[in-house]
């Protein structure tokens, strides 16, 4: 802007110059119009200013981490003359970690509606949000700035990648002894239990392979599951700030997400509980496919972390039978459980223990 302005001041100048020099009516007229465009300028330009409209939206309902976030900017423009371009201001916000990111960018303004794609990433899972900021025009001859805050709600959540260390710690867990009941008939009393071993399939999951069978029979079976309701299975997850490294919460629920993907594709059913801050209240949800799986996620997502074991005081409060089992989702600093119960550790900072 500055250098237009100073580009009108020269031209000005020399309109000025010329009259007074050569003193005709060519030069007063050419006078007249340079001290006239700036006017002319600001009121058009102000005019399609206060008639722009401009809204985001962001078309999926979930994507997945480290993917690209497609932002739908669309530019509604209801009069016949152009803008030379509008200026829009947004932050992109995670709730769960204090990496917020301002973001602008610059929209050409035609007549009628456009519609331009802006790609935005998330390091983290999480739910992330879209905040309106400042919205920011020039008019024609650039002298002019119009402002204005705009609003802008829109968001989408940012599903976890699946961890393969979690989901063989829960596959393992609940159906150690299959190898043994496949090879001699002998019972165990787990949550699932291996209906039969059949040959691989293209489009089974590698998760599925028995490696120890498959080695005695050279070639490759997978475990088919059948539910067995004997447990009444928990997932519990402990949503609290264990460490200033904003990474912590997003291998919290990478860990938990990755075990439910498990349960589902093994046909478990199972609970999920948490403590959400938003309500002050402990929740619970039961599960049975993926669609209420990523409910739950929605849920959690829209709540806030915090600090203590919230979630695990209210659980162990409730009323549990010889049949109820829950994998407590914790940081390692947790200390009130038997060490023989702890399933193992992910990533060296989310805990998996069993409470029976």
């Amino acid at each position: 802007m500055p250098r237009n302005r100073d580009e009108y001041f020269t031209i000005s100048v020399v309109s000025i110059v010329l009259f007074i020099f050569f003193h005709n009516f060519f030069f007063f007229y050419l006078l007249l119009v340079v001290a006239a465009l700036p006017f002319i300028s600001y009121f058009v330009s102000k005019y399609v200013w206060n008639r722009l409209d401009v809204t985001a939206a962001v078309p999926l309902f979930t994507v997945g981490e480290n993917n690209d976030i497609p932002v739908e900017f669309t530019v509604n423009n209801p009069t016949f003359l152009p803008l030379p371009g509008v200026r829009v201001q947004f932050t992109a916000d995670n709730r769960y970690y204090p990496n917020g990111e301002t973001q602008e960018m610059s929209l050409p303004v035609r007549k009628g509606v456009s519609k331009y794609t802006w790609n935005i990433r998330s390091v983290y899972s999480g739910f992330v949000s879209l905040h309106g900021g400042q919205i920011r025009a020039q008019d024609f001859m650039g002298l002019f700035v119009f402002k204005r805050g705009w609003e802008c709600n829109a968001g989408v959540s940012v599903m976890p990648k699946q961890s393969e260390i979690i989901m063989n710690i829960i596959e393992t867990t609940l159906t150690e002894g299959d190898d043994q009941e496949f090879d001699s008939g002998v019972s165990s009393e787990n949550v699932s239990q291996v209906k039969e071993f059949r040959l691989y399939r293209p489009g089974d999951r590698p998760q599925r392979i028995n490696w120890k069978i498959s080695a005695k029979h050279e070639d490759l079976y997978v475990k088919e599951f059948e539910q067995e309701y004997n447990r009444n299975l928990t997932l519990l997850v402990e949503l609290r700030r264990d460490s200033d490294e904003t990474g912590f919460l997003n291998e919290l629920i990478t860990a938990f997400y990755s075990a439910a993907s498990q349960l589902l594709d093994m046909e478990i059913r199972f609970t999920v509980c948490w403590y959400n801050t938003e309500i002050g209240a402990f929740q619970s949800q039961s599960v049975e496919e993926a669609d209420g799986l990523t409910d739950v996620m929605q849920q959690m997502y829209m709540t806030g972390s915090y600090e203590g074991y919230e979630a695990f005081e209210h659980y162990k409060e409730l009323p549990h039978g010889r049949n109820d089992m829950a994998i407590y989702f914790t940081s390692p600093s947790f200390k009130d459980y038997n060490p023989d119960n702890k399933l193992g550790t992910f990533r060296e900072r989310v805990d998996l223990i069993c409470l029976l």
